[in-house]
């Protein structure tokens, strides 16, 4: 059955991408075929789709159907000025179209882009777009890798981060770290420490550390993490409504434990049982406290159920380091403590076989679900053995989603494209010039990061896959905006280069050389098309990249696990 749905999730996402993108160039076509109309200029055909199967003239335009629905395209041979005399599709003559009616219907085309992007737009605004976090006016910082600028730089634990690059924000994590990334001067944090301000500036350079996929992507990802706010949505008439928990309220601690993430929130309820919580919350920047008793959460299958020893574990180069033992639980019990290495753990009839790596030590904790094992490890150089039974834990709830929503309207949605569009742009003039010596600014943004129609098409996908209907169309409002912004560039073969060309024409009263136009046609066609053989064969090593198995370091830094987090991972249900 999950494997059905799982399917079904598959092509329902990859009808999706077709649908959007279709949409999106359907739009921009439709602007060129009513503009033209309006111009009063011969259109030979208008379609939907390509490779038609249907067709039917209306006073002289071929109106056609394809079997192939990636959008739609119009044919207006009066708009190409690289054509002295122009002819429509049975060969007649057409007389050369105004100056101003190629830049009128030029630039429908886009218009017609960010006009759908809007109107797309306000299901955004009215439905709401989920975040990875809800969004910071200040950030308290929990890690900083000491191998990383931000630390050199001063940056420690515990300072409260109020202002980046000078300004005051309102973002989420993934926003935030977006504007360090399209710095392109040095990165400027104002930091409360102590009651002191103090500002930390640092060059931001690549993080062999990023995660998942972007750290083949040679990001200069922050060495840092902040502490994420758990803000709640309780559901109606559920336990945590009834406690008098509201929407929008943050839990920023569960019996005294502070909480730093989302995930943390759901393994402290997990592992508590049916035993009563003292949650502490923040409604408006007032502190309140209630007391609530979760329940299992009804339905989920065995593989939600997890087998935890209660430690927190370390990878380091010496082995897998215990970091900490919760009081009470089997690891405690068992004697355990913090700096222990642990060499194996095995069924008392089974062969010790040495384990090295964090998430393999887990993995075979929990193959012994609540069947006792032995656990090796070495203590101040001499190596002691444990028997252990794993606690069973069972996902539990109080009927809170930590699902974070954002309502950005259309405006804004098309500024921060533009402002994107501009700091991308920018940003890999910069890598560029970096190269070559030509500049002493640095940017870790080069021509590889950007994306085709194969990187669009798959960010669609998992936008919807991965995440949301929302965030789809989410995705599918900033193409529209992007395809206006690229399409307006002053280029030849763009729509911008057709508009620049008429504009030309208009206040010179004459055209430009035809020969001209022709030339710097053919250079920009065969740049664009380079252009596009270039980010797509990116796109590839990027979509290929994901179905690969994530390299393994060849020295690993010291990275924590919570025992439990990683093997709940993708599968956490998002109610609490």
């Amino acid at each position: 059955m999950e494997s059905l749905l799982n399917l079904l999730s598959i092509i329902g996402s990859l009808i999706f991408v077709f649908v959007a993108i279709g949409l999106c160039i359907f739009s921009h076509e439709l602007g060129h075929f009513l503009a033209g109309k309006w111009r009063k200029l011969h259109i030979d055909a208008f379609s939907l789709g390509f490779r038609p199967f249907w067709r039917k003239k209306i006073d002289g335009v071929e109106y056609r159907l394809g079997y192939l629905p990636f959008g739609g395209y119009v044919e207006l041979p009066q708009i190409d000025a690289t054509d002295e005399t122009p002819k429509s599709a049975d060969g007649r003559e057409l007389p050369r179209a105004k100056a101003l009616d190629r830049v009128i219907t030029a630039a429908a085309g886009p218009v017609f882009n960010i006009i759908f992007g809007i109107l797309a737009g306000f299901l955004i605004y009215f439905f709401g777009m989920p975040q990875d976090t809800a969004k910071m006016r200040e950030m308290t910082v929990n890690y900083v890798d000491a191998k990383g600028p931000e630390y050199a730089a001063g940056l420690r634990k515990g300072d409260k981060i109020v202002k980046l690059n000078g300004r005051s924000f309102h973002l989420s994590w993934a926003h935030f770290v977006k504007e360090i990334l399209f710095t392109v001067d040095p990165v400027s944090l104002e930091v409360v420490r102590a009651g002191k301000r103090l500002e930390i500036v640092y060059v931001p350079k690549v993080n062999p550390a990023a995660p998942g996929a972007l750290k083949a992507e040679g990001l200069a990802w922050p060495f840092f993490t902040v502490q994420i706010p758990v803000a709640v949505i309780p559901e109606r008439g559920s336990i945590a409504e009834k406690a008098g928990i509201r929407q929008g309220d943050i839990i920023t601690a569960v019996n005294g434990v502070p909480l730093q993430q989302p995930a943390e929130f759901q393994h402290l309820l997990d592992i508590a049982g049916d035993t009563e919580l003292c949650l502490t919350l923040s409604r408006q920047g007032k502190e309140y406290t209630v007391k609530v008793r979760s329940e299992v959460i009804p339905g989920l299958p065995e593989e939600f159920t997890r087998y935890m020893i209660g430690v927190s574990l370390a990878q380091t180069p010496a082995g897998v380091k215990v970091e900490s033992a919760v009081a009470g639980t089997p690891a405690a019990k068992a004697g355990l403590l913090p700096g222990d290495i642990l060499i194996t753990a095995a069924a008392p009839e089974e062969k010790a076989v040495p384990i090295r790596e964090t998430l393999a030590f887990i993995k075979k904790i929990r193959s012994f679900k609540d069947k006792p094992f032995v656990i090796t490890f070495e203590r101040s150089g001499k190596k002691m053995s444990v028997s252990i039974v794993s606690h069973k834990v069972v996902p539990r709830t109080i009927g809170v989603s930590v699902a974070v929503y954002d309502y950005p309207s259309p405006w804004e949605i098309f500024v921060s494209t533009l402002d994107m569009s501009w700091k991308s742009l920018r940003g890999i003039c910069v890598g560029i010039g970096q190269k070559l010596g030509l500049t002493r600014k640095q940017s870790s943004l080069k021509p590889s990061h950007m994306s085709g129609p194969l990187g669009i098409g798959t960010t669609l996908f998992n936008s919807v896959y991965r995440s949301s209907l929302m965030t789809g169309i989410y995705f599918m409002v900033v193409v529209s905006f992007a395809l206006a912004i690229f399409n307006l560039l002053p280029f030849p073969v763009l729509d911008g280069g057709h508009i620049v060309f008429g504009l030309i024409e208009m206040i010179f009263r004459r055209p430009l050389p035809t020969v001209v136009i022709k030339a710097l046609s053919m250079v920009f066609v065969t740049l664009l098309v380079a252009l596009m053989v270039f980010v797509t064969f990116a796109d590839g090593r990027r979509l290929i990249r994901g179905f690969l198995p994530a390299e393994r370091p060849a020295a690993p830094a010291v990275e924590k696990i919570q025992e439990g987090s990683a093997a709940h991972g993708e599968k956490s249900d998002q109610n609490r």
